[in-house]
């Protein structure tokens, strides 16, 4: 009971603050083994009728363990720094299969006084290899959009997919892959671009978490924008470092235009973003985060992000 209860204590009330995409994956993906534990501590808990009665037990054990982690999420809605989660709930239905999954092949392989049948041993093996790929799922996909960051590295934005999806967010608009418009569209890659489409009266932004962090080496930062428009479009470009101190002083703030019916590649140069806090430098080895934001509504509909690079 007690390794029960310091199972359920661990999900309910560890909560680590603001952190990198690996560790919020490693955190989440941590409840798959939790509740592993939560489960064979329930089934250990429950009456033994003996060896017909494993897999009800089993079955009973899982019930009783999905119960707790819906159970455990929802309490987590009353909790500081804490929000219930279905993905969760589900790598903790995960967690449960794998373990009871285990343990009820190992009892038939061990203690069954007749051979372990092929059916009831494939429909085990299927729940543990479906129960490992749903706990994985998640890490996987955070090592892939990784490794596009890392292969894409000096450029930024876009990067591809999965990891765009990862690291590329919008406030008060909508984000997505598109096609340069028009005239402006060149041949290729050139053609590619993120297409921030505005809320009306809002105030977009279009934010990079968790860039690659270390610039130094490079010359300048180059973000190319078009706004095929009828309206100019007024944005303010920030960059920021780990150090932060969340004053607006303490990193770059440039005002940029962007001119109806224009694509310009709007250019920073390290130097400059080096010397931009005020009262220190900023770090070019722990950049932490890039936004292209409008202080007031703005005119227009959409931007066209067509690259954030090192040059």
């Amino acid at each position: 009971m007690a390794v029960l209860a310091a199972l359920l204590a661990t999900v309910l009330f560890v909560a680590l603050p603001d952190r990198l995409l690996w560790q919020r994956v490693l955190e989440d993906a941590g409840h798959a083994p939790v509740f592993a534990g939560v489960a064979l501590a329930v089934y250990s808990l429950l009456p033994n009728r003996g060896l017909e009665d494993i897999p009800a037990r089993c079955w009973r054990a899982f019930g009783l363990a999905v119960a707790f982690g819906v159970g455990t999420e929802l309490g987590q809605k009353f909790l500081p720094n804490h929000d219930a989660s279905v993905l969760d709930a589900v790598h903790d239905a995960a967690g449960a299969a794998f373990a009871l999954a285990l343990l009820a092949g190992w009892h038939g392989r061990r203690d069954s006084p007749v051979p372990f049948d092929r059916a009831r041993s494939a429909w085990l093996l299927v729940v543990v290899l479906a129960s490992c790929l749903i706990a994985a799922w998640e890490p996987l996909q955070c090592a892939r959009a990784y490794g596009q960051r890392h292969a894409a590295f000096p450029v930024i934005a876009p990067v591809g997919a999965v990891a765009d999806a990862a690291f590329i967010g919008a406030r008060h608009a909508t984000i997505e892959h598109a096609v340069l418009p028009g005239r402006w569209a060149g041949s290729g890659v050139e053609r590619a671009a993120l297409k921030l489409t505005f809320d009306t009266g809002s105030r977009p932004a279009l934010e990079i978490r968790e860039p690659p962090p270390d610039w130094r080496g490079h010359d300048a930062l180059a973000v190319d924008v078009t706004n095929p428009g009828d309206q100019p479009v007024a944005m303010i470009l920030r960059v920021l470092d780990a150090h932060h101190d969340w004053s607006s002083e303490d990193r770059l703030n440039l005002p940029v235009v962007i001119d109806a019916r224009t694509r310009v590649t709007v250019r920073v140069s390290l130097d400059a973003l080096a010397h931009a806090p005020a009262h220190r430098l900023m770090d070019l080895s722990s950049i932490a985060n890039v936004m292209l934001f409008a202080r007031a509504p703005v005119a227009g509909d959409a931007l066209y992000v067509s690259s954030v690079r090192l040059e």
